[in-house]
């Protein structure tokens, strides 16, 4: 095994044990220190924005647009038979379920509060199994088919919550149980009680309003059938082109598209987040290089004499480089042990107990092996190049000159 190592790497473990054995454990624990604080960065900022990607996807998807959207692509805005189509979307391999919407534009009065919206028709028993809207109600309680009440979002509201984003646009003291007039975009007016009031933090969200589909009817009796859309929920995210294509083939006429064309601003945001990512990666690099360099380069200047020493009895000068080296790769190495420890054991303990709170709920820090491996090949790297420019301009200095200092 002895000889299957070359000789001067062997010296160079030899040389870089005995750097790091009897260096200065102050220098060492600091520096450890440091390239510990870089990894958690380079952990912590990519965790943070995989969760903000998550929560934010997660919200729109669960409560605002589904998996995908089926819609006309003809003059005629609504999709004719949409039960038909319902059905047969549903009987597709990878299709959860399907439910039809109606919307048209309105305006919500209570007492001299007034609010504008798009009051959604729907059908609560097939809702409820493609959105999660039902689960964040506030107040009341949702729709049942063939209702006729009305359920808001609580940015239309407003039910007293003066913190929320838009409460001097909403209905600000509406409540379950209250009644409010709705002034529909065709002319129509009725009164509905107040069934529920939901709030999932999402702000598109709770801005709608949710009557039955029966109610929707007879409010605009040209959507009896009919449908504006068709929200399906699939199996899981890597079949939506599947079930895309297959959709496309029930029927002609029609627009599918993904989720991610409904995300809107929060799409803009999420891609984002990558560009911040790749700034704080090129700080964190910096940290790290900059630390290595100067332990190594003090380090070094304060050796000049012993390595012309090391030279001149024969250790070649790719041992001494490659001592460094390894040495640096050993303090990369600690200090990303001990980033992943205290970041698995207790950041992400108390951020789960006490998570950042965004204007689309509650984000948990998420990150899995390849943003590990991926911080730890950062800050590998950075050690190793910091690492090596001063040993390579001390090994430039000629022998005689590094021996006399």
């Amino acid at each position: 095994m002895k000889h299957l190592v070359p000789r001067s790497l062997r010296v160079a473990f030899l040389l870089s044990y005995s750097s790091v054995a009897h260096a200065n454990l102050g220098v060492v624990l600091l520096t450890v220190f440091i390239l510990a604080l870089a990894g958690l960065n380079m952990l912590f900022v990519p965790g943070l924005l995989n969760g903000l990607v998550v929560s934010s996807d997660t919200k729109v998807k669960d409560t605002y647009a589904g998996d995908i959207v089926v819609e006309s692509a003809t003059q005629n805005p609504l999709i004719v038979n949409a039960a038909d189509l319902v059905k047969k979307i549903e009987s597709l391999d990878g299709v959860v379920a399907a439910t039809p919407r109606n919307a048209i534009g309105a305006e919500l009065t209570s007492n001299n509060d007034r609010a504008n919206c798009m009051v959604t028709g729907i059908v609560p028993g097939l809702e409820e199994r493609v959105f999660t809207t039902n689960q964040y109600l506030i107040e009341g309680s949702f729709l049942v088919d063939g209702d006729t009440g009305i359920v808001l979002g609580v940015q239309l509201a407003g039910a007293d919550k003066t913190d929320i984003e838009l409460f001097s646009r909403s209905l600000k003291t509406v409540h379950a149980g209250d009644t409010v007039t709705v002034s529909y975009a065709n002319g129509v007016v009725k009164s509905y009680q107040v069934k529920g009031i939901f709030q999932t933090e999402f702000i598109q969200t709770d801005l709608q309003a949710f009557i039955s589909e029966s109610e929707f009817d007879a409010v605009s009796p040209a959507a009896k059938g009919n449908a504006g859309s068709i929200r399906i929920r699939i199996a899981g995210e890597e079949g939506i082109s599947t079930v895309e294509e297959a959709i496309k083939s029930l029927r002609s006429g029609l627009r599918v598209s993904p989720w991610q064309d409904y995300a809107g601003i929060m799409r803009s945001m999420t891609d984002s987040f990558s560009v911040i990512n790749a700034i704080l990666d090129v700080v964190n690099i910096l940290v790290a290089g900059t630390t290595v360099f100067i332990v190594t380069y003090i380090d070094v200047t304060n050796r000049r004499k012993q390595i012309g020493i090391q030279r001149a009895i024969g250790i070649t000068s790719a041992a001494v480089l490659q001592a460094y080296l390894i040495r640096a790769i050993f303090y990369a190495v600690v200090a990303m042990v001990v980033a992943g420890l205290i970041f698995w054991y207790v950041i992400m303990p108390i951020e789960a107990r006490y998570p950042f709170r965004f204007p689309f709920g509650p984000v948990y820090l998420s990150i899995g092996s390849p943003e590990m491996a991926r911080a730890f090949v950062i800050l590998l790297a950075a050690s190793l190049v910091a690492g090596s420019v001063p040993v390579w301009m001390s090994l430039r200095i000629r022998l005689l000159d590094a021996i006399w200092g």
